[in-house]
Parts: structure tokens; C-alpha cells; sequence
């Protein structure tokens, strides 16, 4: 989890620029709700992930369920990064 929610929270201060204490960014911390990640924002950070990560965040995915707080977004990654791999890992049938 330590992996994900630090490269969120890197992301946030570096890239969108919170000017807040970090340990502000608490893992619960509503993001949305707090102005932290406006739209703009919450394209730029799926842009990240996708790219850094290597997985795919569909329009229906962007909900605050998923990407509200630092560990909503951990446990989104998570089980993106986990269904990544089973489907490499699952033999193609022809």
C-alpha cells in the first residue's frame, strides 16, 4: 500500500502543487471533496498512474469510490495492478 499512496501523495505536492503540509494528506483525507483534486486534477493524476503504472482507468472507473481519498485510490491500483496480472498470467485459448 506504502507504494501506491506515496506515489499519489508525491504526485499531489510536486505535480498539482498542494501547498499544505503533507502529512496533511492524510490516507483518508476526502480529495475531492476538499478541492484537492478538481477535474483537471483527477485527469492529471489518472494521466500519471496510467503511465507510470501500466494500467488503464476507464471513464466509468473515474468515481470518488475509487479515487477520493489516498486509500481508495490504493485499493483501485491495487486491484487494477492484480487483474493485470492474472490476465497475463491466464493461458490464451484459441
Amino acid at each position: 500500500m506504502r507504494d501506491i499512496v506515496d506515489l499519489v501523495r508525491t504526485f499531489i505536492v510536486q505535480d498539482l502543487g498542494w501547498e499544505g503540509p503533507r502529512a496533511d494528506l492524510t490516507d483518508d483525507l476526502p480529495l475531492i471533496e476538499k478541492g484537492i483534486l478538481d477535474s483537471l486534477g483527477l485527469l492529471s493524476l489518472v494521466t500519471h498512474l496510467e503511465d507510470r503504472l501500466g494500467i488503464r482507468v476507464d471513464d466509468r472507473d473515474m468515481v470518488p469510490e475509487n479515487l477520493g481519498t489516498l486509500r481508495c485510490i490504493d485499493r483501485f491500483v491495487t486491484h487494477k495492478l492484480d487483474a493485470a496480472t492474472r490476465d497475463r498470467n491466464t493461458p490464451a485459448t484459441t
